[in-house]
């Protein structure tokens, strides 16, 4: 059976023009985006800002929130173990305060929580706020913890902080901005707490000092690196994405445009004896009643002859448009299959649905009441014979059995005065 389209063929090319618009325009925002993105640092800052253009974020954010959403849940899973197992080195570096330590660790772990259970709820600003918040708070507790002790060991204890603060920079990873954030409250708190230290000489205060910036400004640089290439393979693979889309839309017209006739919108002969050979091939069908309808425009000839070729393309259109009407509610599709000629296949229909079919079809263009005065008989407007032929999908049935009993009915519909549905009487084999 031949099945119809589900958008006329205009609007189907209207609506593709416009989708395929929207492609071009996102693929050109995704081109410009790859060249900024591919460029070396410039004076004016615009390779190194890692922001797209308002709509390609937008995509970037919907696109890659599930997939960020379980990155973080996953390394704030193994941040939370890292802080809680800093709990041993407090024996070492800071025994006069483990038991503050413990407590104040217990404290924070709920606030830890939060992203690991909530991250795909939160938007994309309040994900990462909360992350950095809670990066900054894990962060510095381990730092107050060193600077709050008098054990000779606790300076050391600021690198428990360091290597918090480079985990935070690099395996979360949180995205760049956030990260400068993050390391500058950082770094600030653990360079007054080491400047204020008592009891910690100048030297290991400086080198405590040294090593703090040194690792918040390399991990910051990997931030920016990670992010950056993040941002610029999202890029790529959007643009290859795009590209097959546009490609399976390119495919998809030009498979409607060769299957569809130009001047009436409906499908083509080629189309029509494609799809009616694979129906009555099909071992499903095998057994079922099916019925072609076979219609001719009246007198279609002396029609051109009197109002001309331009005024009989727009009789076939509106003839074409009267038929598909008549079809709506049926699972078919008329098919223009040359000249004023047209041909419909009917599966699994009794010969009281195909008559009524065709009548309706026959009713449907004679309702149009379009002019034509340059008949041969006495009717004024434009009207369909339709021939029909039966048979029994199997066998020896073929489309040209039925198109050669069909055309046959359609000759006697002629004969018999036009405007009318006429059955071959005689299956078709």
């Amino acid at each position: 059976m031949l099945h119809s389209y589900d958008l006329e063929f205009s609007d189907s090319q209207e609506l593709g023009t416009t989708v395929e618009g929207g492609r071009s325009s996102t693929a050109l925002l995704i081109d410009d985006e790859i060249v900024r993105y591919g460029m070396e640092w410039r004076a004016d800052g615009q390779a190194a800002i890692l922001k797209f253009a308002p709509e390609i974020e937008q995509r970037f954010e919907a696109d890659t929130r599930v997939a960020r959403s379980r990155e973080l849940r996953l390394t704030m899973f193994f941040g939370a173990a890292f802080y809680l197992l800093t709990s041993i080195t407090d024996f070492i570096f800071v025994p006069d305060l483990v038991v503050a330590a413990h407590v104040m660790k217990a404290l924070n772990l709920p606030l830890l929580l939060i992203p690991i259970l909530f991250a795909s709820k939160l938007s994309a600003r309040a994900r990462e706020i909360v992350v950095v918040a809670i990066a900054i708070l894990a962060i510095t507790s381990l730092a107050t913890i060193a600077a709050m002790s008098s054990a000779p060991l606790a300076p050391f204890a600021f690198m428990t902080a360091t290597l918090a603060l480079i985990y935070a920079n690099t395996t979360f990873p949180l995205p760049f901005k956030y990260a400068v954030v993050c390391s500058a409250a950082c770094c600030g708190t653990m360079a007054l707490e080491i400047y204020f230290h008592r009891g910690m000489g100048s030297a290991l205060s400086q080198m405590l000092l040294f090593q703090t910036v040194i690792g918040g400004t390399f991990s910051l640089i990997t931030s920016y690196r990670i992010e950056r290439s993040t941002r610029l393979n999202y890029l790529l693979s959007s643009r290859e994405g795009l590209r097959l889309q546009m490609l399976a839309a390119d495919r998809e017209m030009l498979t409607a445009l060769s299957n569809t006739d130009a001047l009436t919108g409906l499908v083509n002969r080629r189309h029509f004896d494609r799809e009616s050979v694979a129906a009555l091939s099909s071992p499903a069908n095998a057994g079922k009643d099916v019925a072609l309808l076979f219609i001719d425009v009246d007198h279609f000839k002396r029609y051109n002859d009197h109002y001309g070729h331009h005024a009989g393309d727009g009789c076939l259109r509106a003839v074409a448009s009267a038929i598909s009407e008549a079809l709506r509610d049926t699972d078919t599709m008329a098919a223009r299959y040359g000249g004023e000629e047209f041909a419909i296949l009917l599966l699994d229909v009794t010969h009281a649905q195909a008559q009524s079919i065709a009548d309706r079809v026959c009713r449907s263009v004679s309702a149009l009441s379009l002019q034509h005065l340059n008949r041969k008989d006495s009717v004024e407007y434009v009207t369909i014979s339709v021939g029909v032929a039966r048979g029994v999908v199997g066998g020896c049935l073929t489309v040209d059995n039925l198109i050669e009993s069909a055309d046959s009915a359609l000759y006697a519909a002629k004969r018999g005065g036009r405007n009318r549905v006429q059955f071959n009487l005689a299956e078709a084999a």
